[in-house]
């Protein structure tokens, strides 16, 4: 994004406008920036009103104060923010963390308590993930313990108690035919294992074909839960910040999933592009009608591949070194945990 030239004093100027308000809620006057720039209060003036002119500020009517413009939190997050990461901050560190669910959960309940702003955390079957294939091993009373791995590399198991007895031979088959079919097909809203899976295996028996596909779409479903948000009564104690518009499109955002899954696979998919943070602030979101807003997220991965999303969605007021410094720790936490096993 282009941004005005202005000088190291309007600079100076904006940054402190930025973080005076960001703090108190409260516009800013000149009277409140001279006693921290080395500028008199007529210069100050003329300093805001230019800015103001440059579409970096703004005043309400009934103040000669100043406060941001979503162009003027851009220009402070491009260009004023300081380069230091911020301190690193250390998530799930809670003991009995086993699972990718119990994992992902912890980070954003962390994410949240350290920022309040409401946490979003998506794992790869919310973002679109695919069927990679399906295994199984032979358990004693004609069961079968059925494992689906998905794209990503995550997998999920259950088991499967076989309506009749099937030969090693046939199951073994039957599996490979299986597998031909499901290779990278997506898990989507909802896994339909269609009558083209049912014709695939159609040379197998069919009471054990529908045992087995009925037992991969349960696999598939479980995959899809995936999304973790938390924080949200800590963000609807903020409504003084948030637009009522907004306020209201966080909520309906929330219960429509389909909504919030193409919000999580933006943020995704732009991490990925800029390899980093991103941060959309108020009208960047318009296509979601979130103008009241900003998100700030970043994607997490496994050997070099995007996994998942972590992100945190609050007001336009927010503390963006605070909310980027989490959201990249958590990033990085996620991508460490998942190369270890955890």
């Amino acid at each position: 994004m282009k941004h005005p030239e202005i000088s190291d004093r309007q600079r100076e100027i904006l940054l402190k406008t930025l973080e005076l308000y960001i703090c108190t809620g409260l516009p800013v006057g000149s009277h409140s920036l001279a006693d921290r720039v080395d500028a008199s209060s007529s210069t100050v003036r003329a300093e805001l009103a230019y800015l103001e002119s440059e579409g970096l500020l703004t005043h309400p009517h009934t103040s000669a104060g100043r406060v941001p413009t979503d162009a003027g939190y851009r220009y402070y997050v491009d260009a004023l923010m300081s380069a230091d990461p911020g301190e690193a901050i250390s998530f799930v560190t809670r003991p009995g963390i086993g699972n990718l669910d119990e994992l992902l959960n912890g980070v954003s309940e962390d994410m949240s308590e350290v920022t309040r702003l409401l946490a979003v955390v998506a794992g790869p079957s919310a973002l679109g993930d695919s069927l990679s294939r399906a295994d199984y091993v032979a358990l004693p009373g004609g069961a079968l313990l059925l494992v689906v791995s998905m794209g990503s590399g995550t997998s999920s198991s259950t088991t499967v108690v076989l309506p009749t007895p099937i030969e090693e031979g046939e199951l073994r088959e039957m599996f490979w035919a299986l597998n031909s079919w499901l290779g990278g097909r997506p898990v989507g809203g909802n896994l339909e294992l269609t009558k083209a899976a049912r014709k695939a295996l159609s040379e197998h028996n069919p009471l054990v074909v529908e045992a087995v596909l009925r037992a991969v779409e349960g696999l598939g479903r479980v995959t899809e839960r995936g999304v973790f948000v938390r924080g949200a009564s800590t963000l609807l104690a903020r409504l003084d910040e948030i637009d009522p518009a907004s306020l209201a499109a966080v909520v309906e955002i929330f219960e429509r999933r389909r909504w919030l899954l193409g919000l999580m696979s933006d943020a995704l998919r732009r991490s990925v592009s800029s390899s980093g943070v991103i941060v959309s602030i108020g009208a960047e979101n318009a296509v979601y009608n979130l103008v009241g807003t900003s998100l700030v997220a970043a994607a997490y991965g496994l050997h070099e591949k995007p996994y998942g999303v972590v992100s945190l969605i609050g007001p336009k007021r927010m503390d963006y070194d605070a909310a980027i410094a989490t959201v990249r720790s958590a990033a990085e936490t996620l991508t460490l945990r998942l190369s270890d096993g955890f």
